[in-house]
């Protein structure tokens, strides 16, 4: 078996992620389903805050899909990033699952119900903004904890914090599941995979822990872009001092719950990065 390792730059693709598909022959008929189904996901999600789960077609030619954008973006970028997902679908025509997991996007689509199932398959990425103090990056790990424990019992099942860690600025967080999931799948499910990354974004400033199931982020830089009905609400009771701010060490969260206290600074920055795409070749090419 050859393999190849191509890096795209995706410059019009904000955020990173990778793509994959399945190497076993569909039959045209289910392509045809698939595909009609991504045009689907593509059109409802934007309009549905940012969720939409879908089946088209019957018997062994049934397809199920679900896509879902990140909680705190546009309709416009969701769209955006959603419709990256048609290369990765045409690239696979012959297969019965694809999967594209971006920054601000996940699109999963399969021969298989996978409506209320979680799968451990993530990816993690980190920055190039160098290391964390020790004692800062335990701060914000206990934010991404906290994160876990709560996200998943938030109307969207999403939720974004951020941290004064003092002289070093501020910490932000976010982690959201896939809605198809139960709140305790949701639960198991990012609990999981921070305690499975843990070690190897440890002491990192920036890192992305990406999954169809559920993702988490971590940065030092604000991630708000314009949001889908979701507002600022506190973890715990806070006494704030007399001149308004939160004292450092104190967690902020957003999510899709009411207004408590704290504020959203909305910025309109999107990251280019690489995309990256494993090509196995047997007797062609194939996504991976």
């Amino acid at each position: 078996m050859k393999i190849m390792l191509l890096t795209l730059l995706f410059l019009i693709m904000p955020g990173s992620g990778h793509g994959q598909c399945s190497r076993t022959s569909a039959t045209t008929t289910f392509a045809k389903n698939k595909r009609n189904l991504l045009d689907l996901l593509i059109k409802n999600t934007p309009l549905h805050d940012g969720f939409y789960n879908s089946s088209v077609g019957s018997n062994s030619d049934q397809v199920y899909g679900v896509a879902q954008c990140k909680a705190n973006i546009s309709t416009n970028v969701c769209a955006n990033c959603l419709n990256s997902s048609i290369t990765l679908v045409d690239g696979c025509s012959e297969s019965p699952e694809i999967e594209s997991i971006h920054s601000l996007c996940i699109t999963k689509i399969t021969n298989k119900n996978i409506f209320g199932v979680w799968t451990n398959s993530s990816t993690a990425t980190y920055g190039n903004q160098g290391l964390e103090d020790p004692l800062v990056f335990s701060k914000g790990f206990a934010m991404m904890e906290d994160l876990a424990s709560n996200a998943p019992y938030q109307p969207l099942m999403y939720q974004a914090a951020v941290i004064d860690v003092g002289v070093d600025g501020k910490r932000y967080g976010l982690a959201q599941c896939g809605r198809y999931l139960s709140r305790l799948n949701c639960r198991s499910c990012l609990e999981d995979r921070l305690q499975g990354f843990r070690s190897y974004v440890e002491n990192r400033t920036g890192w992305e822990i990406l999954g169809s199931s559920c993702s988490m982020w971590y940065s030092n830089v604000s991630d708000t872009y314009k949001t889908l009905n979701v507002s600022v609400v506190e973890i715990a009771p806070l006494t704030m001092p007399s001149d308004g701010q939160v004292p450092p060490g104190t967690t902020s969260v957003t999510s899709g719950a009411k207004r408590c206290h704290g504020r959203i600074v909305t910025e309109t920055k999107i990251w280019i990065s690489t995309f990256t795409i494993l090509f196995l070749a047997t007797q062609g090419f194939h996504f991976s």
